[in-house]
């Protein structure tokens, strides 16, 4: 175990992306950390020190972490949410059925932090993706509480890519921090400057902005896809090819070309939701940001589009059989939460196709996870007897693909590659039919 030092007691609620790279990051750097998390498999796993997703980095620093005593995993109870010193909240917050939030884990946090009296009050952080206006909520629910008003409250929002949740922990673009007085955020910056170099920026401002900033970001980027997307579908329908567009749209400096790669469209737990998040209305108004709606709208348009296309290309859907070859809403990893390649399979069986799917991160599972959809155990049992085949997410995996060896095993040669992953002037060579 660790020798005692006067480091402050850290609590991270959630063993997710963001809450695992956080108390991965924080035990890394000495920092004595418990992680929190509710399901009790997941417990397990951690503490055996297994990843419970598809994250290599984290995954390693992990075991070191577990391994040398920094990191403790534990199921839900009061007492550490009323020993720590700092305590980051970083559950799943929204119903992504209502798009509403889900208000009865911080009622029961609340209540548990505000329970007893503390010499030292704590500090509670909100790294967890909220409608505007929550942290408001928040704070009164530790105000109704015994002592839950002399707890700091303070936002402080992640900016992580998924598959690469450790790196951008340790290696942030900015910090942001919103508290209601600059003072409360005291401890959280005195941690950060000691865990990050001078030269990354810590912005500080107010909670609504703080939780803005997040929201407006990845409606950005949201926006910024669907623009992308956008134009790839004029140049398919106008037969232009998209990658000289792509370059000379996106090689002004003002632009650039990050983020800026069509696909299927955009997916996964962060972009869709907050899309949607940004204009609820459960605490902030009645204003809307229309360009969420129309990244949203955008985006769905673009797989009606695509089963409109393949319809006219093979003559009809009913009957016809379909290989989705990736089901991760993006590529080399295993999270196919709001995944385009999963919803475009739920489509395709709305009009009575045969779909198979293959996904190299998922390998062993019968079916993609919260769906009835079963995998493909090897990617030429998805292949066989195809009338097409769409590649699903742009995995490294497929870029190994050989037009002879597909040739062999679909009954159609049309591939549907809008990732631009396999080289055209091969695969029309070998008589396949490839629509970018």
């Amino acid at each position: 175990m660790p020798h005692m030092t006067k480091h402050p007691d850290i609590l991270v609620v959630g063993a997710g992306y963001v809450g695992l790279a956080t108390a991965v990051f924080l035990a890394d750097k000495g920092y004595p950390t418990t992680v929190v998390e509710k399901n009790c498999e997941i417990v397990e796993a951690l503490r055996r020190k297994r990843l419970h997703f598809h994250e290599p980095t984290l995954a390693r620093t992990l075991k070191k972490v577990v391994g040398n005593g920094f990191l403790t995993i534990i199921q839900p109870e009061p007492e550490p949410y009323q020993k720590a010193d700092l305590i980051f909240i970083a559950i799943d917050s929204a119903n992504r059925r209502t798009w509403q939030m889900r208000l009865e884990p911080f009622e029961q946090m609340a209540g548990w932090i505000g329970g007893v009296k503390r010499r030292v009050p704590p500090t509670v952080v909100l790294k967890s993706t909220n409608v505007l206006g929550f942290t408001q909520h928040v704070r009164d629910l530790l105000d109704n509480t015994p002592h839950g008003k002399e707890a700091k409250l303070l936002v402080s929002p992640e900016f992580l890519r998924e598959g690469l949740a450790l790196e951008d922990t340790v290696h942030p673009s900015r910090v942001v921090i919103g508290a209601l007085e600059k003072g409360d955020a005291a401890p959280l910056v005195k941690i950060y400057r000691s865990a990050y170099p001078e030269t990354v920026p810590i912005v500080q401002t107010d909670w609504k902005s703080a939780e803005l900033i997040k929201l407006a970001a990845n409606t950005y980027l949201a926006y910024r896809l669907a623009f992308i997307h956008e134009i790839a579908e004029f140049a398919r329908l106008e037969g232009l090819e998209l990658a000289p567009i792509r370059q000379g749209i996106g090689l002004d400096p003002r632009i650039g070309l990050g983020y800026f790669t069509p696909g299927l469209g955009f997916g996964g737990s962060c972009l869709p939701k907050d899309c949607m998040l940004i204009n609820s209305n459960e605490f902030k108004g009645s204003f809307e940001f229309e360009s969420a709606h129309t990244a949203t709208a955008v985006n769905n348009r673009l797989l009606k589009n695509l089963i409109e296309l393949l319809d006219s290309k093979l003559g009809g859907l009913k009957g016809k059989r379909v290989a989705i070859l990736g089901a991760a809403f993006k590529p080399d990893v295993d999270d196919t939460r709001d995944s385009r390649a999963v919803r475009l399979a739920e489509l395709l069986l709305k009009e009575k196709v045969q779909v198979s799917v293959f996904d190299p991160h998922l390998h062993g599972r019968d079916i993609i996870p919260e769906t009835e959809l079963p995998l493909a155990p090897t990617i030429e049992t998805a292949l066989k007897g195809a009338h097409a085949v769409i590649i699903g997410a742009a995995h490294k995996k497929f870029l190994s693909l050989k037009p002879q060896q597909i040739g062999g095993l679909v009954v159609h040669r049309l591939v549907f590659d809008y990732f631009g992953l396999l080289d055209p002037k091969k695969w029309r060579a070998a008589g396949f039919e490839i629509v970018r």
